[in-house]
């Protein structure tokens, strides 16, 4: 390789090299569920852990930024974009179901599919979190709930890999889970894991399943473009109660307004741009706070 090269131009040396999939300046609202944000300078898609270990430990090795990227859910990403590389999950999608209870996913499984399936097998545990958009890496990392429902509680093992391309195996005893985090942090990313669920009858498992989706179809926006709750629940409070009782639901910036719906939803109505729901996002945060005192803590990611 030669070194004088600009180092993304020798990771598409690389990439291509090690068989890594990519595509240069590729726009990333078509990967977010808000359907908003700029281009990334490189996107890899691996098939499979070995291929993320290469990704990561090659632009680990060129000092180029990375960042991965699965469902695209709870993300809002600059109209600038990002530079350096992102790696996408998706293709990495296999999930597999063994005796016990147990299941094997990778992590760009999709998640609601992946909570479908399971129930379908008499399988419970998954299905409190029927409606959460995304793939099984980004719901760990950010021990995605709702309601009474939390994911870490069902993890057995989780594979994951370092900033430098390393393996790192580890038993649920060595992952912290709280609320909306764990202890991977930025740092190591979810490529593979293992879930131990319970057995029951799988039409009973169905009904509290279809019960949850009833509430969540009518306390949350439905089928239209956001990026998930804004903020975190305050300790003992509801983010959506508080701002709603300040009357800002249908709040607009642009093209980005407060769902009526549900206030901690931002909801992008076809002409929005990222700018719009950041602007949006501060409003709210300034208009809380100067009338609560309440510092609300975001709960979706920021890419720049």
């Amino acid at each position: 390789m030669n070194v004088t090269e600009h180092p993304v131009a020798q990771l598409v040396a690389a990439f291509r090299e090690a068989g890594v999939r990519f595509r240069r300046e590729e726009p990333l609202a078509r990967y977010t569920t808000v359907g908003l944000g700029g281009p990334a300078e490189l996107l890899a898609f691996p098939t499979s852990t070995e291929e993320m270990l290469a990704a990561v430990r090659l632009a680990n090795e060129l000092e180029v930024p990375s960042r991965v990227l699965g469902g695209g859910s709870n993300l809002l990403v600059s109209d600038q974009g990002v530079r350096g590389v992102v790696i996408h999950t998706g293709a990495m999608k296999i999930v597999r179901f063994e005796s016990g209870g147990e299941i094997e996913a990778e992590a760009g499984a999709h998640f609601p599919g992946l909570v479908r399936a399971a129930v379908s097998r008499g399988l419970r545990g998954l299905e409190g979190g029927v409606g959460i958009p995304g793939s099984i890496g980004g719901v760990l990392a950010m021990n995605a709930g709702a309601f009474d429902f939390s994911v870490g509680q069902w993890v057995e093992r989780v594979t994951v890999v370092s900033p430098q391309g390393e393996k790192l195996e580890l038993p649920r005893q060595r992952i912290d889970f709280c609320y909306r985090a764990s202890s991977f942090g930025d740092d190591l990313v979810v490529a593979h894991c293992r879930l131990k669920l319970g057995e029951d009858d799988p039409r009973a498992i169905r009904a509290d399943m279809d019960r949850q989706m009833t509430i969540r179809r009518t306390s949350q926006p439905v089928g239209v473009k956001s990026a998930g709750c804004i903020f975190k629940n305050p300790p003992g409070e509801s983010a959506g109660r508080i701002i709603d009782a300040l009357g800002l639901k249908g709040l607009r910036v642009g093209g980005a307004r407060v769902s009526e719906v549900h206030a901690n939803f931002i909801v992008h109505e076809g002409e929005a741009t990222a700018s719009d729901v950041l602007a949006l996002i501060e409003q709210i945060k300034e208009k809380v706070f100067r009338e609560t005192s309440i510092d609300l803590q975001e709960e979706v990611r920021r890419w720049s």
